[in-house]
């Protein structure tokens, strides 16, 4: 008997299979438009505000993407119900966008502070009208995009950068970059191996497919010779093996991966070591590539104007002029001088929400277990390189766009099934209420002769 709900179906509704992959695919479009550099362009370039075609193409991309959500899902005026780590989301954008009133560098704030308006909506729009099967796709073509792109890196090696001829990366993306969309994908590409082999968890691929991604992604992440991304990708990973397994099974791997290590270690300690080091001087490397003295310098900067900060994209130009570096080259010091203690405040709740939700779907959705180890176990990674790199603390990058996924993701796991339609509800839904009839009604009848 065919069902009848498919006849029953509005047309003014989304329809879920469609929307999920072009949403998925909006993410995937924001990203490339972002981060893909197909030219150099200097970083005093950027702060003045001289845009060029490649970043009108990135304003189009994102103009096209809005558009595309205001007119698949009109905005609603009714108020809902949302919860803190919702409103932590929403916090953390309208900070950014409040810093743009006073920053040093207004052209580029306001245009990424829009971005980032377009990037919350996007994510949202997920939450509201497809599910978590939208997070399995962008998370999946986000593997394929990066593998791709370390295979035409190799093939078709584009000029390196003077400082840095030795380091690998595809068209022109700084390696640190590089390094960090390795890293992402590394983590997700494991969560994804250790759920291949039971079926769930959103793994949809062989087990050969998952493995020759990784080692493909491990292989450039290595050549990329950026460490705040190995360190952050080791230590994802690491995280990944220990909440995969429990018990006595969690002891045993901890010991295997102890031992391999140590192993590892003594038979490559050079090649390791020379991976670390990069050829620098102890001074250097004790100053961490010169960034001990600019986060002296930030805190210094923080210290004049705590509360607020100094403005969106500040730490561009701030400290371009002061000691010839751009960015903070930590989340934490650059939300600090850019946005202040209230921009650090509501980006703190939005990654302890993610921990929090995540951690609280173990009762909520009992199955979710693969996809709490690729949450957990990324977010742990991209902190750790947000020690060195300032991404997950700035707008408008690959990591940006990570965060706000995992947002939505870890809200979507708060719920049973795979979160479709959970808009912004924050509490569980009731079972359907039976009602007695009474005992000559003829429905009651029908099912005794049924």
């Amino acid at each position: 008997m065919p069902d009848s709900r498919r006849f029953l179906w509005n047309s003014s509704e989304p329809r879920p299979d469609t929307d999920s992959w072009t949403l998925s695919a909006c993410l995937l479009a924001l990203i490339v438009s972002s981060e893909y550099k197909f030219r150099i362009r200097e970083q005093d370039q950027s702060v003045a505000g001289n845009p060029d075609l490649f970043v009108l193409l990135e304003i189009a991309v994102y103009a096209l993407v809005a558009a595309w959500l205001f007119l698949r899902f009109r905005p609603t005026p009714r108020l809902r119900t949302a919860h803190w780590t919702t409103l932590a989301t929403y916090g953390y954008v309208a900070s950014l966008c409040l810093s743009t009133a006073y920053t040093p560098y207004p052209e580029m704030a306001l245009v990424r502070s829009w971005q980032m308006v377009v990037l919350l909506a996007l994510t949202r729009a997920v939450v509201r009208h497809t599910g978590r099967p939208t997070m399995h796709r962008f998370a999946h073509a986000y593997c394929v995009l990066v593998t791709a792109s370390v295979v035409f890196g190799v093939l078709v090696p584009f000029p390196r950068r003077e400082s840095q001829p030795d380091r690998f990366t595809w068209l022109y993306l700084h390696p640190v970059t590089a390094g960090q969309f390795l890293a992402i994908a590394v983590v997700v590409l494991l969560a994804y191996l250790l759920g291949s082999r039971h079926g769930h968890g959103g793994a949809r691929w062989p087990f050969p497919v998952y493995l020759g991604m990784l080692l493909v992604c491990a292989g450039g992440l290595m050549a990329t010779n950026t460490r705040g991304a190995a360190f952050g990708a080791a230590l994802g990973s690491l995280a990944a093996l220990w909440i995969r397994w429990r018990g006595a099974r969690r002891v045993e791997i901890a010991a295997f991966l102890s031992v391999g290590m140590l192993a590892v270690f003594l038979l490559a300690a050079p090649a390791i070591v020379a991976f670390f080091t990069r050829g620098h001087s102890t001074t250097r490397l004790l100053t961490l590539n010169s960034r001990t003295e600019l986060w002296g310098y930030a805190l210094e900067e923080f210290a004049t104007r705590p509360l607020y900060g100094h403005g969106q994209s500040a730490t561009r130009g701030l400290f371009l002029d002061e000691i010839g570096l751009g960015g903070g080259h930590n989340a934490v010091v650059n939300l600090l001088v850019n946005s202040g203690l209230v921009g650090l405040a509501a980006w703190s709740a939005l990654v302890v929400g993610i921990f929090v939700n995540t951690a609280r779907s173990a009762r909520s959705s009992p199955g979710s277990h693969p996809e709490r180890i690729l949450v957990h176990s990324l977010l742990i990674g991209m902190l750790a390189n947000s020690m060195f790199a300032e991404s997950l603390g700035a707008p408008t990058n690959v990591a940006a766009v990570w965060l706000f996924v995992l947002a939505a993701w870890a809200e979507m796991l708060r719920f049973p099934g795979d979160g479709r339609g959970t808009g912004e509800r924050t509490g569980r839904t009731s079972p359907p209420v039976r009602r007695r009839l009474p005992v000559g009604s003829p429905v009651r009848a029908g099912r005794g002769g049924a």
